[in-house]
């Protein structure tokens, strides 16, 4: 029988420009498992850390920066990994940073850049990674009260 855990995060880092909300993708090194391709954060959760600060540390350790607001995105993308035969259940959370914010991406990748929803979706691999952005787009993008609903720090 499959397991159900809980042990990764995905992370999606968003900033507004004219009003509109843009997601920050990075590109995996073409040596890398699912080389060249565009995703956001995901990260595993250590033994002693939350969901929320495993995010938030590799939020830091990917890109470099530290968000301003940070959102619950009030989604969980799930995933069957075959190799644990297990169900994975995976928080996604939203940071928000400065408009201009300098990104210095880790070894890891080769290249990043903002795009919009429907060009973020273009290139994100997973269905659930798209869905994410769909579903931040809609319940933070707009701002104002509903966004802030989502707001956790």
């Amino acid at each position: 029988m499959p397991s159900l855990v809980s042990d990764a995060v995905d992370a999606y880092v968003i900033r507004r420009i004219n009003a509109r909300l843009q997601f920050l993708l990075l590109q995996l090194r073409a040596d890398a498992p699912f080389g060249s391709s565009w995703q956001a954060i995901h990260a595993r959760v250590g033994q002693d850390e939350t969901a929320l600060s495993a995010a938030e540390r590799a939020l830091i350790e990917t890109t470099g920066l530290e968000a301003g607001t940070v959102y619950s995105a009030d989604y969980v993308n799930q995933i069957f990994d075959h190799a644990r035969d297990a169900v994975v259940l995976i928080p996604v959370f939203a940071f928000e940073v400065e408009p201009h914010a300098i990104i210095a991406p880790g070894s890891d990748f080769l290249a990043f850049e903002w795009c919009e929803r429907e060009e973020a979706t273009a290139r994100l691999l997973w269905a659930g990674q798209r869905w994410s952005v769909r579903h931040i787009d809609d319940v933070i993008g707009t701002g104002g009260p509903a966004a802030e609903f989502y707001r956790i720090q």
